[in-house]
């Protein structure tokens, strides 16, 4: 006579716990990422209170910084990235599994503090050249931000549209407007060593300067595969030069100013054609 056999229900799948290694490594790093975004506004307000130094502005102070008015744009960057912070800890978001939110936080923690180390340096004078270095730094991490970023467009377009808008809006316009406040940057420190702006050597060496945030401009252009808001936010920082360089009377400079602006208008729609084109092939292949 057989034996009965026994049967062992299998044991329903593990789940993650609070103490999952993975989830609080997440979870640790998307918060580092929230208190340095809050930070920026914190230490903008510490360098308004303890810093002797005035941030100076437009033509009067040198041609290729854009109007003070336009700095206004700072208000818009650090309330998108506080938001995108807050949306990024969400506890529904964190997983133990890997995604863009989490690739994401290191290359956007850099950037946050950024702002922080970047205000130091000019506390010590707006030409500081240890202010380039902090620029670098900021450039650099965007670049590995935006290539996450691009490389996971499929997931990010599962997301709400809120949460998606908040990520391409803080994405486009801070790298927007840090890699052109780069050049600027570098226009202040030759200008603070005695670089003479309004001679023939003047508006050439300000050219060259022109020519190069044009080129980056256009790198980030192809790393980001065509982000309009990148593009959105060059033109609003070079138009600010444009209208600087104007009031100081460097024509040369303003019609470059308006020459950067289309050449990066033309890549960006040029890189979006490509784009869609590759898109179109891919689906008819897949069909």
């Amino acid at each position: 006579m057989a034996s009965p056999t026994t049967t062992t229900a299998a044991a329903p799948p593990s789940t993650p716990t609070r103490t999952d290694p993975a989830l609080t490594r997440h979870r640790a790093w998307r918060y580092v990422v929230l208190i340095l975004a809050l930070g920026q506004p914190v230490s903008s307000l510490l360098f308004d209170v303890l810093s002797d130094e005035m941030m100076e502005s437009g033509a009067e102070f040198s041609p290729l910084i854009p109007p003070g008015p336009w700095f206004a744009i700072w208000g818009l960057i650090i309330v998108a990235s506080i938001a995108w912070a807050i949306a990024l800890v969400r506890p529904s978001t964190i997983r133990p599994a890997t995604s863009i939110r989490d690739r994401l936080a290191a290359p956007l923690a850099v950037v946050f503090a950024g702002f922080a180390l970047w205000l130091a340096t000019a506390a010590f004078g707006q030409d500081n050249p240890l202010g380039l270095v902090v620029f670098v730094v900021y450039l650099v991490a965007f670049v590995v931000a935006w290539r996450r970023v691009v490389a996971a467009r499929d997931e990010i377009a599962s997301w709400n549209v809120v949460e998606r808008g908040l990520l391409y809006l803080t994405m486009g316009v801070y790298s927007g407007w840090v890699s052109m406040a780069f050049f600027v940057q570098i226009g202040t420190v030759v200008q603070g060593a005695g670089a003479p702006y309004d001679t023939e050597w003047g508006i050439t060496w300000q050219a060259l300067v022109l020519a190069a945030a044009a080129g980056l401009a256009v790198l980030f252009a192809v790393v980001s595969r065509g982000s309009i808001v990148y593009a959105l936010t060059v033109t609003y920082a070079l138009i600010g030069v444009g209208i600087s360089t104007a009031d100081a009377g460097l024509t040369l400079l303003w019609i470059l100013a308006i020459v950067a602006v289309s050449v990066l208008w033309a890549s960006t729609l040029i890189i979006r054609v490509v784009d869609a084109r590759r898109r179109m092939g891919l689906s008819r292949t897949r069909s």
